[in-house]
């Protein structure tokens, strides 16, 4: 039983099985570029529902703590929190790999399709926070 949870661990899902959330508990979407303060905070469902579809085109795969290069200065990504109704989930997403707390298979990930499109998220931050 122990190697059968291990195996489900570490096989590759889509990272929208890994943040996980029912568009309908967001209670806030607060993004961040770079560093805090925070660039841009949303409670609509609709932002909700784009960063959901957004995310589920891609495929990650658990990574060992061994594996994880802590020097991330030569990847673009962005932060995202998700305030939902009974939890918090906080994510930090770069091109090749992600940082997941809160989530129930929260850890380290990279991704198996990528890279991830951070531009799309920037210009969907700069059109929607004006």
């Amino acid at each position: 039983m122990i190697s059968l949870n291990i195996y489900n661990e570490y096989r590759e899902k889509g990272l929208g099985e890994v943040i996980e959330y029912d568009t309908s508990d967001v209670e806030e979407l607060v993004f961040y570029e770079g560093h805090p303060p925070y660039n841009w905070k949303t409670d609509e469902v609709e932002h909700a529902d784009a960063l959901k579809e957004f995310l589920s085109q891609y495929r990650v795969k658990k990574m060992s703590d061994d594996e994880w290069n802590t020097n991330v200065s030569k990847e673009k990504g962005f932060q995202v929190t998700i305030y939902l109704e009974d939890k918090i989930i906080m994510s930090t997403i770069y091109e090749n790999r992600l940082m997941v707390l809160g989530s129930s298979s929260g850890s380290i990930f990279k991704v198996t399709n990528g890279p991830i499109d951070v531009e799309w998220v920037e210009n969907y931050l700069k059109k929607h926070r004006n």
